[in-house]
């Protein structure tokens, strides 16, 4: 029987999850239950995509058997949401994995839910991110209590789209690209639709079709009826012998034989190219935003944080890192808040990817506010192309 991950990681979290992220997001418990009544199933449905080949397996596999993927997350839920720090830890790490497993389309996707459930742009973002850790936490125990290699968990992942079918928000499946494995799975029965027999059992439980079964059928009979009409044939030629002279019987004209028609070849469809990685000029560069006196990364910032991140990951390209303040208040405080956040933006690059060696952290670079400049671009770190 095939096992459904979504009801046991449901059942593993229950209301607390929603209870605790409510809190630290500022937003009702109930709009945070709706969100992740729909995040739950897409982070599922993500994993099961990747995981629906061996190669895509054995890479989750790899990716489950980090450190950073720790399975004391699911019985500290009060001990990390009672830490900002360990919650912030919490948010950076679902961050580059939401980013490895989406792609860009983790801000489409966060969008999407903030739109369906009333939750600002921010908390949907942070609340997906929180919400990786969690479920790759489940998985990794998951995988180890049943002792899974690549094959077995492509199974399991494989049998996952039947329980999905319909608990995916439709905007977000079609977003994350699962629409058309869905379309698979039309019954309401998911466990017989995803379970794939043994090849012996395929063979001794074989039905074949109506006509197949008409061929079989006529096969069989076939010699008989040639066999019949021969018979047939002969005793009317004996009876006719008496009334015939046997000079007159003449061999019959050979029945002409119609050509075998030739069947035409289906053309092969070429296969489907991979579309290329958007290009860093798509993405960068890219501007990080802060609250006033904060490092904190989270919105619209880490989503573009996130593009970023892939982008250059998936390019190999070197970036600059650039923390910018004003030249108000005092500016050797300034000049550290700047450095934190640079380092923090650069942190989260590492995280998601991006080797440590091709990130150059510049120093501090301070703007005028005054005039026609803007507070808000003094609070940013700017990531760019190194030349």
């Amino acid at each position: 029987m095939a096992t459904n991950l979504l009801e046991m990681l449901t059942e593993t979290l229950g209301g607390q999850i929603a209870n605790q992220a409510s809190q630290y997001l500022g937003e009702s418990e109930n709009n945070t239950k709706s969100a992740l009544g729909m995040i739950l199933p897409a982070l599922l449905g993500g994993l099961s995509k990747q995981g629906s080949t061996l190669d895509g397996a054995a890479s989750l596999l790899k990716t489950l058997g980090g450190s950073n993927i720790d399975t004391g997350l699911l019985g500290n839920l009060a001990g990390l949401f009672s830490d900002r720090t360990k919650t912030d830890s919490l948010v950076s790490l679902g961050t580059s994995l939401v980013g490895n497993l989406f792609g860009d389309k983790a801000a489409s996707i966060a969008g999407t839910i903030a739109t369906l459930t009333g939750l600002k742009s921010s908390s949907s973002s942070n609340l997906l991110y929180m919400a990786a850790p969690f479920v790759l936490s489940f998985l990794k125990k998951f995988v180890a209590d049943k002792d899974l290699d690549a094959a077995g968990l492509m199974r399991v992942l494989g049998e996952q789209m039947g329980f999905l079918k319909g608990k995916v928000n439709p905007q977000l499946a079609g977003s994350m690209g699962l629409g058309s494995m869905f379309d698979a799975f039309g019954g309401s029965q998911p466990d017989r639709a995803a379970y794939v027999p043994p090849l012996a059992e395929r063979r001794a439980t074989y039905v074949p079709p109506l006509a197949e079964k008409e061929r079989s059928i006529w096969s069989k009979l076939l010699p008989w009826l040639i066999g019949l009409g021969v018979l047939l044939g002969g005793l009317s030629l004996f009876r006719g012998c008496d009334k015939l002279d046997l000079g007159q019987i003449t061999a019959p004209s050979p029945t002409a034989v119609a050509p075998t028609p030739k069947i035409a070849t289906p053309p092969v469809a070429a296969p489907a190219v991979k579309p290329a990685p958007a290009p860093a000029a798509a993405v960068l560069p890219a501007k990080i935003y802060f609250n006033v006196g904060s490092q904190a990364i989270d919105g619209p910032s880490a989503a573009a944080l996130a593009q970023a991140a892939v982008a250059a990951k998936n390019q190999g390209i070197s970036v600059d890192i650039t923390g910018y303040t004003d030249k108000t208040g005092d500016i050797a405080a300034n000049e550290e808040l700047a450095k934190q956040r640079a380092t923090a933006v650069r942190d989260r690059l590492i995280a998601a990817g991006v080797p440590a060696g091709k990130i150059n952290l510049k120093p501090p670079f301070s703007i005028t506010t005054t005039g026609s400049g803007s507070d808000v671009e003094a609070r940013r770190v700017e990531i760019t192309v190194a030349p």
